[in-house]
């Protein structure tokens, strides 16, 4: 076989060969792409599930963090007023025993210097502390008063439900009573007839035997 027939054949082979390797790597890429496209989709659809359940298990963590830092911040808090309204009851305790005994000497050398006019300034501050003490019991009496009469009210209110619901009761009780009482007198009377029937029967047997 001449070179020229080989080179020929050769020639053809590759040709062959280059069209079966370019349909084989169209094919192969196609199948990628569908494959890619198919594990893009899946990868999507499983990260949304995980963003799906991790975003509803952080929700729970932060409601349940947020319970116990509400709850822990509820009791500090309650510490903390305790705290600051002991420390509060104890300066003001203090101040006042400091006051007091200022106010004690302050007014034994104002009693030394002028007893008239301190029994004078005496009289009008006890005056207008009696006035404003007796204002603030009148409006805080005035005010119980009213939370009594308020609580009165619903009271009374709830007894009148109470003793309606009560009165229902009863007259339904009246009616079954009376009702039975019927019945019990219709079934005396039956048996009293049936019974007066059964003698009647019994006669007229007697007759004509």
């Amino acid at each position: 076989m001449e070179q020229k027939d080989l080179e020929l054949i050769k020639n053809v082979i590759v040709s062959v060969m280059g069209e079966r390797l370019e349909k084989s790597e169209a094919s192969m890429l196609k199948r990628m792409d569908e494959r890619f496209e198919k594990s893009e989709v899946s990868m999507l659809k499983r990260m949304d599930e995980r963003f799906e359940k991790s975003e509803a298990t952080m929700l729970k963590l932060m409601d349940e963090k947020l319970e116990k830092s509400e709850a822990s911040m509820l009791k500090r808090m309650d510490e903390r007023f305790e705290k600051s309204e002991a420390t509060m009851l104890k300066l003001m305790d203090e101040k006042l025993e400091k006051s007091e005994a200022s106010m004690l000497k302050l007014m034994d050398e104002k009693l030394e210097k002028s007893e008239a006019s301190m029994l004078k300034l005496m009289d009008e501050k006890l005056k207008k502390s009696e006035t404003s003490m007796l204002k603030r019991m009148d409006e805080k009496l005035a005010e119980s008063e009213n939370l009594i009469l308020d609580e009165l009210e619903r009271t009374r209110n709830i007894l009148e439900k109470q003793i309606s619901r009560v009165q229902s009761d009863m007259d339904e009780m009246k009616q079954y009573y009376r009702i039975t009482r019927l019945e019990n007198s219709n079934a005396s009377m039956l048996l009293k007839i049936t019974e007066d029937l059964s003698r009647r029967v019994e006669v007229l047997e007697r007759g004509t035997a």
